[in-house]
Parts: structure tokens; C-alpha cells; sequence
């Protein structure tokens, strides 16, 4: 929650990149990438929020158009829990462009990596990718790594938009709060309703209420927000 508090305050972009470089290597990760995913054919270099990938690669990868190929990329427009690059599927035998996108990655040391799919309003993709071995990360840090990539993300799209106004800051009913305590322990809506006595229905449309009123774009990031309010207490 430092850090992400921290993130909060930054009004740039060098600046939130010094901070996700600190955070990150407390985790493992060497380098990153914040960008939104473009439609086929587009070229992602507008997209892109903050990078701290090898410069080479970089120009590699965006120049090429590698975004429409990278089966790491593509796999976020069909989750929205992050995953280990190793899992991200693709046809191993038959496609060679998807295969050569991973094999270059690893000529240039990125052999692994943990990656965050960002859903934003209107549709629109997003990502944050990690470059690192994944196998000491237990669930608690994935958790952590969801809500920091979250959270950098979104601040960046703020700082990146002319037309971001301040959101105005509401309290949560203690329905709301009781909710979101247990979405905060990784809960999902059916075993809240089991806990609660309320319908899993019940359960989504407390959370969006919440969401409206913090102003926030997803659960994670609603809260996120409601902790660092200290609107809730873990």
C-alpha cells in the first residue's frame, strides 16, 4: 500500500517508472512495460505508458508490430487474471509467427515474466508485463503485483489524459465495506453470498455501488482505493 500510495503522487512519468523499478525488484522483476493493446493492425507506440524495457526491444517489438503476434499480448483480451508468460496458449507447432515473438524475447533475456491484463471502461485493453522468474511468487504476491500493476496503470492513464479532473472522494455504506473486506481476501461474489446470506446478485450490485462511488474503474481497484482511504481495515 506504500507504494501505491506513492504511485498516487506522482505527476509523471519518470517518476512512477523510478518507483515500479524499486517496487518491482523487490519481487524479482527486471524490467516492464504499461501499455494499452490496439486493434489489429494498429500500432501500439501510442499505446504504450511507460516502458522499462531494453531500448532495442523495444523498437524491436513495436516497430515489427509484434503486439498482433505475441501470444502474451493476445491472452489479455481473454482473461482478466494475471498469469505466467508460460501459460499464455498458442499453437506451439503451427504458429511461427507466435513462436518466433517468444524466441527473440528470450535472445534478449526475457525468458519469463508474470503479465496483468487491464480491462478499462469502453472496452479498451490494456497491460502490464513483468520480465522475471515467477516460480517463488506465492499467492499473496500475486495478489500484490495485481493491485500495484492496477494502480500504476490507471495513474498513468490519468496522467497521460488532458482531460482527467480529480474524482470526489465518497464514504462507502457499511454494507459496501463489509463486502469489499472480503473481495479484499480474494472472496469471490458466490462465497461472499455464502457468507453473508445474500444473493451473489446482491453481492456484484453492492460492489458496483461501491465502485460508482469511488470513482474506480474495477473491484481490485475499488479496493484498493477503499483501503487507502482507510475506508476498510484488513
Amino acid at each position: 500500500m506504500s507504494t501505491i500510495e506513492s504511485i498516487q503522487h506522482q505527476t509523471s512519468s519518470d517518476a512512477i517508472l523510478n518507483v515500479m523499478y524499486a517496487a518491482l525488484g523487490e519481487y524479482g522483476f527486471e524490467s516492464f512495460i504499461v501499455s494499452g493493446l490496439p486493434d489489429p493492425g494498429v500500432d501500439v507506440r501510442p499505446f504504450v505508458l511507460l516502458s522499462g524495457w531494453d531500448d532495442e526491444w523495444y523498437e524491436r517489438y513495436t516497430s515489427k508490430g509484434y503486439v498482433h503476434l505475441d501470444p502474451v499480448a493476445r491472452n489479455c483480451f481473454s482473461t482478466t487474471l494475471p498469469f505466467d508468460w508460460s501459460d499464455a496458449p498458442y499453437d506451439r507447432e503451427n504458429d511461427a509467427a507466435a513462436r518466433r515473438v517468444m524466441q527473440e524475447a528470450r535472445d534478449f533475456g526475457m525468458d519469463e515474466g508474470f503479465c496483468v491484463p487491464v480491462h478499462m471502461e469502453g472496452g479498451m485493453q490494456g497491460v502490464v508485463s513483468l520480465v522475471g522468474k515467477t516460480a517463488h511468487l506465492d499467492e499473496k504476491a500475486r495478489l500484490e503485483l495485481h493491485m500495484l500493476s492496477l494502480y500504476a496503470h490507471g495513474r498513468l492513464r490519468y496522467l497521460n489524459s488532458p482531460l482527467s479532473r480529480p474524482v470526489v472522494r465518497r464514504g462507502i455504506t457499511p454494507r459496501e465495506a463489509e463486502i469489499l473486506k472480503w473481495a479484499a481476501t480474494g472472496k469471490t461474489a458466490s462465497e461472499i453470498a455464502d457468507i453473508t446470506g445474500l444473493t451473489p446478485r446482491t453481492i456484484n450490485q453492492h460492489c458496483e455501488n461501491a465502485q460508482k462511488r469511488l470513482g474506480t474503474n474495477n473491484r481490485l481497484h475499488t479496493v484498493v482505493e477503499a483501503i487507502r482511504h482507510k475506508l476498510i481495515t484488513l
